[in-house]
Protein backbone atom coordinates (compact mmCIF):
# COMPACT_ATOMS: atom_id res chain seq x y z
CA UNK A 1 0.00 0.00 0.00
CA UNK A 2 1.40 3.58 -0.78
CA UNK A 3 -0.14 7.38 -0.52
CA UNK A 4 -1.40 8.16 -4.37
CA UNK A 5 -2.41 11.41 -3.45
CA UNK A 6 -3.09 14.03 -0.76
CA UNK A 7 -6.27 15.98 -0.76
CA UNK A 8 -6.59 19.28 1.39
CA UNK A 9 -10.42 20.77 2.52
CA UNK A 10 -10.69 23.75 3.82
CA UNK A 11 -13.98 24.08 6.34
CA UNK A 12 -15.11 27.47 8.18
CA UNK A 13 -16.81 26.55 11.15
CA UNK A 14 -18.97 29.68 12.69
CA UNK A 15 -18.56 29.86 16.37
CA UNK A 16 -22.32 29.39 18.20
CA UNK A 17 -22.21 32.35 20.45
CA UNK A 18 -20.90 34.33 17.71
CA UNK A 19 -16.95 34.93 18.39
CA UNK A 20 -14.85 33.44 21.46
CA UNK A 21 -12.53 35.96 23.39
CA UNK A 22 -10.30 35.24 25.68
CA UNK A 23 -6.95 37.60 26.89
CA UNK A 24 -5.70 40.54 25.75
CA UNK A 25 -8.36 41.60 23.35
CA UNK A 26 -8.27 38.56 21.35
CA UNK A 27 -11.21 36.78 19.70
CA UNK A 28 -12.26 34.82 16.67
CA UNK A 29 -15.39 34.53 15.08
CA UNK A 30 -15.26 31.51 12.67
CA UNK A 31 -12.29 28.50 13.52
CA UNK A 32 -10.51 27.82 9.83
CA UNK A 33 -10.26 24.28 10.17
CA UNK A 34 -8.35 22.08 7.48
CA UNK A 35 -9.32 18.64 6.64
CA UNK A 36 -6.95 16.11 4.80
CA UNK A 37 -7.12 12.92 3.24
CA UNK A 38 -4.93 10.45 2.06
CA UNK A 39 -5.97 8.06 -0.18
CA UNK A 40 -3.71 5.22 -1.56
CA UNK A 41 -3.48 3.37 -4.40
CA UNK A 42 -5.70 0.23 -3.00
CA UNK A 43 -8.44 2.36 -2.61
CA UNK A 44 -8.61 3.08 0.96
CA UNK A 45 -9.02 6.85 2.40
CA UNK A 46 -7.52 8.05 5.83
CA UNK A 47 -9.01 11.60 7.24
CA UNK A 48 -7.56 14.12 9.51
CA UNK A 49 -7.89 17.43 10.60
CA UNK A 50 -6.31 20.60 12.23
CA UNK A 51 -7.86 23.33 13.58
CA UNK A 52 -6.03 26.21 15.54
CA UNK A 53 -7.66 28.43 17.74
CA UNK A 54 -6.88 31.70 15.83
CA UNK A 55 -3.33 32.85 14.78
CA UNK A 56 -2.43 34.32 18.36
CA UNK A 57 -3.87 31.26 20.50
CA UNK A 58 -0.45 29.00 19.77
CA UNK A 59 2.79 28.61 17.08
CA UNK A 60 -0.19 27.32 14.57
CA UNK A 61 -1.93 29.24 11.84
CA UNK A 62 -4.43 27.63 9.68
CA UNK A 63 -3.30 29.10 6.29
CA UNK A 64 0.28 27.34 7.14
CA UNK A 65 -1.37 24.02 7.75
CA UNK A 66 -2.25 24.47 3.96
CA UNK A 67 1.07 26.21 2.92
CA UNK A 68 3.05 23.70 4.61
CA UNK A 69 1.01 20.29 3.64
CA UNK A 70 1.51 21.64 -0.27
CA UNK A 71 5.34 21.56 0.77
CA UNK A 72 5.24 17.84 2.34
CA UNK A 73 2.99 16.51 -0.35
CA UNK A 74 4.90 15.50 -2.73
CA UNK A 75 7.59 14.05 -0.45
CA UNK A 76 5.51 11.64 1.21
CA UNK A 77 3.81 10.40 -2.11
CA UNK A 78 4.61 6.81 -2.73
CA UNK A 79 5.43 5.53 1.22
CA UNK A 80 3.55 3.49 2.98
CA UNK A 81 0.95 5.61 5.41
CA UNK A 82 0.98 2.69 7.77
CA UNK A 83 4.76 2.89 8.51
CA UNK A 84 4.18 5.70 10.86
CA UNK A 85 7.46 5.86 12.08
CA UNK A 86 9.08 5.83 8.84
CA UNK A 87 6.60 8.95 6.96
CA UNK A 88 7.07 11.02 10.54
CA UNK A 89 11.18 10.97 9.75
CA UNK A 90 10.37 11.87 5.81
CA UNK A 91 8.29 14.89 7.42
CA UNK A 92 10.46 15.60 9.54
CA UNK A 93 13.68 15.91 6.99
CA UNK A 94 11.39 17.60 4.50
CA UNK A 95 9.85 20.25 7.01
CA UNK A 96 11.90 21.54 9.71
CA UNK A 97 9.16 22.22 12.87
CA UNK A 98 5.48 23.09 12.54
CA UNK A 99 4.41 19.88 13.80
CA UNK A 100 0.66 21.28 13.89
CA UNK A 101 1.14 21.21 9.91
CA UNK A 102 2.15 17.48 9.92
CA UNK A 103 -0.86 16.02 12.55
CA UNK A 104 -3.55 16.22 10.62
CA UNK A 105 -1.44 13.70 7.93
CA UNK A 106 -0.19 11.69 10.98
CA UNK A 107 -4.00 11.54 12.22
CA UNK A 108 -5.10 10.38 8.52
CA UNK A 109 -2.83 7.46 8.96
CA UNK A 110 -3.07 5.81 11.91
CA UNK A 111 -6.79 5.92 10.61
CA UNK A 112 -5.35 3.88 7.38
CA UNK A 113 -3.81 2.09 10.16
CA UNK A 114 -7.01 1.07 11.96
CA UNK A 115 -8.67 0.37 9.06
CA UNK A 116 -5.67 -2.29 8.20
CA UNK A 117 -5.23 -4.06 11.32
CA UNK A 118 -9.16 -3.74 11.93
CA UNK A 119 -8.56 -2.91 15.15
CA UNK A 120 -9.57 0.65 16.89
CA UNK A 121 -6.86 3.47 17.04
CA UNK A 122 -7.32 3.45 20.46
CA UNK A 123 -5.80 -0.32 21.62
CA UNK A 124 -3.25 0.31 18.76
CA UNK A 125 -1.65 3.10 20.61
CA UNK A 126 -1.36 1.04 24.15
CA UNK A 127 -6.17 0.45 25.62
CA UNK A 128 -8.77 2.05 25.68
CA UNK A 129 -8.70 3.47 29.85
CA UNK A 130 -12.56 4.18 29.95
CA UNK A 131 -16.09 3.95 28.24
CA UNK A 132 -16.83 7.41 28.08
CA UNK A 133 -14.74 11.07 29.24
CA UNK A 134 -16.54 14.05 30.91
CA UNK A 135 -16.46 17.26 28.61
CA UNK A 136 -16.00 20.56 29.68
CA UNK A 137 -17.25 24.00 27.71
CA UNK A 138 -15.26 27.24 27.19
CA UNK A 139 -16.80 30.49 28.22
CA UNK A 140 -15.95 33.14 26.10
CA UNK A 141 -14.87 36.33 28.26
CA UNK A 142 -17.38 38.23 29.09
CA UNK A 143 -18.89 40.48 31.77
CA UNK A 144 -19.31 38.58 34.53
CA UNK A 145 -23.22 38.48 34.50
CA UNK A 146 -22.78 37.47 31.18
CA UNK A 147 -20.61 34.53 31.87
CA UNK A 148 -22.58 33.27 34.37
CA UNK A 149 -25.43 32.78 32.32
CA UNK A 150 -23.52 31.40 29.57
CA UNK A 151 -22.62 28.93 32.63
CA UNK A 152 -26.14 28.43 33.44
CA UNK A 153 -27.29 28.07 30.44
CA UNK A 154 -24.43 24.99 29.29
CA UNK A 155 -25.47 23.70 32.76
CA UNK A 156 -28.91 22.74 31.85
CA UNK A 157 -27.86 21.37 28.52
CA UNK A 158 -25.66 18.65 31.20
CA UNK A 159 -22.12 20.21 30.89
CA UNK A 160 -20.78 20.00 34.64
CA UNK A 161 -16.82 21.01 33.50
CA UNK A 162 -16.32 24.99 32.94
CA UNK A 163 -13.25 26.80 32.03
CA UNK A 164 -13.97 30.64 31.99
CA UNK A 165 -11.79 32.83 29.79
CA UNK A 166 -10.19 35.49 32.35
CA UNK A 167 -6.83 37.09 31.92
CA UNK A 168 -8.10 41.28 31.57
CA UNK A 169 -8.58 43.15 34.49
CA UNK A 170 -8.11 41.25 38.03
CA UNK A 171 -10.83 43.09 39.91
CA UNK A 172 -12.89 42.21 36.61
CA UNK A 173 -11.58 39.04 37.02
CA UNK A 174 -12.49 38.29 40.73
CA UNK A 175 -15.56 39.59 39.74
CA UNK A 176 -16.24 37.00 37.21
CA UNK A 177 -15.21 33.89 38.51
CA UNK A 178 -17.25 35.07 41.57
CA UNK A 179 -20.40 35.01 39.30
CA UNK A 180 -19.79 31.86 37.87
CA UNK A 181 -19.13 29.69 40.66
CA UNK A 182 -22.10 31.28 42.32
CA UNK A 183 -24.49 29.34 39.66
CA UNK A 184 -22.62 26.13 40.20
CA UNK A 185 -23.62 23.03 42.19
CA UNK A 186 -22.08 20.24 44.15
CA UNK A 187 -19.85 18.10 41.72
CA UNK A 188 -19.33 20.70 39.03
CA UNK A 189 -15.81 21.82 38.44
CA UNK A 190 -14.45 25.48 37.44
CA UNK A 191 -11.09 26.72 35.84
CA UNK A 192 -10.17 30.03 35.30
CA UNK A 193 -7.97 30.18 32.82
CA UNK A 194 -5.57 33.04 32.09
CA UNK A 195 -4.12 32.35 28.90
CA UNK A 196 -1.12 34.20 30.48
CA UNK A 197 -2.68 37.37 30.53
CA UNK A 198 -2.13 38.79 33.87
CA UNK A 199 1.42 39.50 35.60
CA UNK A 200 2.90 37.84 38.25
CA UNK A 201 1.06 41.05 40.45
CA UNK A 202 -2.69 40.80 39.04
CA UNK A 203 -2.28 36.70 39.39
CA UNK A 204 -1.82 36.79 43.06
CA UNK A 205 -4.31 39.34 43.19
CA UNK A 206 -6.72 37.34 41.40
CA UNK A 207 -5.48 34.35 44.06
CA UNK A 208 -6.18 35.67 46.74
CA UNK A 209 -9.75 37.37 45.59
CA UNK A 210 -10.88 33.39 45.13
CA UNK A 211 -8.98 31.93 47.86
CA UNK A 212 -12.36 31.37 49.27
CA UNK A 213 -13.54 29.57 46.29
CA UNK A 214 -13.05 25.88 44.59
CA UNK A 215 -11.35 26.94 41.36
CA UNK A 216 -8.49 26.11 39.28
CA UNK A 217 -6.03 28.66 37.93
CA UNK A 218 -4.70 28.09 34.63
CA UNK A 219 -1.77 29.75 32.86
CA UNK A 220 -1.79 32.59 34.58
CA UNK A 221 1.36 34.13 33.90
CA UNK A 222 3.59 34.00 30.56
CA UNK A 223 6.25 33.10 33.10
CA UNK A 224 4.32 30.58 35.44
Amino acid sequence: MKIKQIRVYQVDLPLHEGSYKWSGGKSVEVFDSTVVCVETDDGRTGWGEVCPLGPAYLPAYAAGVRAGIAELGPHLQGMNPVELGKLNLRMDAALKGHPYVKSAIDVACWDLLGQVSGLPICELMGGRYGDDFVLYRAISQESPEEMAASVQGYREEGYRRFQLKVGGDAQDDIARIHACAGVLQPGDRLIADANTGWNSHDALRVANGVRDLDVYIEQPCPTF
